[in-house]
């Protein structure tokens, strides 16, 4: 018997293997006081004779970025952008930083361009304070689905954030740093349909810090989920809706945001997602979600959700007649697109094309995965081109999910058929030739209220 605050003790003579019976642990003596050690994380503190470097610096979540460096710290930013502070956001923004004593020095540079970023370094390496840390969310987004993409498209999203990634790295290999921030997307998890150049483009900077890490220089990749108040997301309302109905959980602030960065940043890590979401939203509509390295995840999300989805459409339909069954995919058809075009169910004419309710090409491709995991058919997209009604699509599922269980049926039926020639070829197989074989299986009759007949 050890006493309780002597475990250690008894774990240390339970693993010589000396104990005949039982090695117990005693709390006669009372229970010890629970030790809980604080994690505790300094504040992150930049220095005041450092300068400070924020591509996409001008606008949006890059902007709140640079003041949020200032929050800890920083005196003197280099703040870059395409098209430098030439819009009221940014003019007020850098007027209001300057006044606070802050020394803000706005170039105009495009990051893709090595030799326009080379300049700016010389101009730093001269007349500014050493660079102590580089922020790149530089970023251009432009949607579009994979197959009306041309080159100068994609090229114009990954540009920004792949070359100017890379470029920053080529500049900064030599130098000390204090951190090398990528701001990245966890639409990497997980895609997004219309954003394949947008997502390829930060998996890059993913691999980028991966990179970095390996030759032992600083870099932190962060995945953003959605956020609200600040950047493209806040002033495009509808994309942002659309994104929040496949991902489902709520938009970061970028206050919240900017916290979890500094934590991130406090434990070294060389990359992470953060996000608010819901398995049961995005797997709905993103294939990638459905891997098998989320299985563990699906299955918790299984036994949590006790909604509709959880309900096999089969076992839905069973006992129906055809005109059941065609109103029943007919109600849960107007669900689904109700949630992608946020429209109220009761509204939704089931006669009318759902390009006509609003539905635009990528809400086209959200139906398409929604309508395959809610009923397990693959719709081809064509399907969606001819301007379709929910009535006319519902029809098509539940012609094609009634088709399936008349072929279950018939398959049930002619079990017992299959059953005997099973038997026969087990019986047989190794006493017939590969044609005789062949001739035998083939000349099987169709089965008859007697029974299967063989016919040779």
């Amino acid at each position: 018997v050890f006493p309780a605050t002597r475990v250690a003790d008894a774990f240390r003579y339970m693993q010589q293997s000396k104990q005949i019976g039982k090695v117990v642990v005693s709390f006669g003596d009372g229970v010890p006081a629970a030790q809980n050690v604080a994690s505790f994380e300094a504040p992150l503190m930049l220095s005041a004779k450092s300068c400070y470097l924020v591509t996409g610096g001008l606008s949006g979540f890059g902007l709140k970025t640079a003041r949020w460096l200032v929050d800890k710290g920083a005196k003197t930013l280099v703040l870059v952008g395409r098209s430098g502070a030439s819009t009221a956001e940014a003019t007020t923004a850098v007027a209001v930083l300057k006044a606070a004593g802050v020394a803000v020095h706005v170039r105009p540079v495009d990051v893709s361009n090595y030799h326009q970023l080379e300049t700016l370094f010389s101009e730093i390496e001269q007349d500014l304070p050493p660079l102590a840390g580089i922020v790149h969310a530089a970023m251009v987004i432009e949607d579009s689905l994979i197959k009306d993409m041309d080159a100068s498209q994609a090229k114009r999203v990954l540009a920004p954030k792949m070359l100017g990634a890379w470029h920053l790295h080529r500049l900064t290999e030599k130098m000390s740093l204090e951190f090398f921030i990528l701001y990245s997307s966890a639409t990497t998890y997980f895609g997004n349909p219309g954003q394949a150049n947008y997502v390829a483009a930060n998996i890059y900077l993913e691999s980028l810090a991966g990179y970095r890490q390996n030759l032992g220089l600083p870099a932190l990749a962060v995945s953003w989920g959605a956020i609200s108040d600040v950047g493209y997301l806040a002033d495009n309302k509808i994309i942002s809706d659309a994104l929040q109905s496949r991902m489902g959980g709520a938009a970061l602030t970028s206050d919240h945001a900017l916290s979890m960065l500094e934590k991130l940043l406090a434990s070294d890590k060389s990359g992470a997602a953060v996000i608010d979401f819901s398995w049961g939203a995005i797997q709905r509509v993103m294939p990638a979600a459905r891997a098998p390295k989320f299985d563990e995840l699906r299955r918790h999300e299984k036994d949590l959700n006790q909604g509709e989805h959880a309900e096999n459409i089969h076992d839905m339909m069973a006992n129906l007649s055809k005109e059941e069954v065609h109103q029943l995919i007919t109600d849960l058809m107007v669900r689904e697109v109700a949630q992608i075009l946020r429209f109220s169910q009761d509204k939704l004419p089931i006669d009318q094309s759902v390009f006509d309710l609003g539905m635009d090409s990528l809400m086209g491709m959200e139906l398409v995965l929604a309508i395959e995991e809610r009923f397990g058919i693959t719709l081809p997209v064509m399907a969606l081109t001819e301007g379709p009604t929910i009535a006319r699509l519902a029809e098509r599922v539940a012609t094609h999910l009634l088709a399936q269980e008349d072929n279950e049926e018939q398959r049930d039926q002619r079990q017992p058929e299959r059953d005997t020639v099973d038997a026969v070829v087990s019986r047989h197989a190794d006493k017939l030739t590969s044609e005789e074989m062949e001739g035998l299986v083939g000349g099987l009759a169709a089965t008859t209220d007697t029974g299967v007949t063989l016919v040779q």
